[in-house]
């Protein structure tokens, strides 16, 4: 079965995490962290983005709750992507 394609926006939300976190899937970062990176009127976007990276059945970028928000991790599967992507 071939593997769903991601949109521009998941993409550019991936290609932000993974700047985020300095490329470790061990860090969390919040969502603020993320948006910071994109003007102001794209921040909505990213957001749906992230949400629906966080869904996809490929498992890109995982949610992690803490005491006060909701953080962020990007995992292996998710750097490789990039990767094949040649975005990193």
């Amino acid at each position: 079965m071939p593997q769903p394609l991601l949109t521009e926006r998941e993409v550019a939300a991936l290609v932000a995490l993974y700047h985020a976190t300095g490329g470790s899937p061990h860090a969390h970062v919040p969502k603020q962290a993320i948006l910071a990176r994109f003007r102001k009127d794209y921040r909505g976007y990213v957001s749906e983005a992230l949400d629906d990276l966080v869904r996809h059945p490929e498992r890109y970028i995982l949610k992690h709750p803490t005491r006060n928000e909701m953080t962020y991790q990007i995992t292996i599967v998710g750097v490789d992507k990039l990767q094949e992507l040649r975005l990193i």
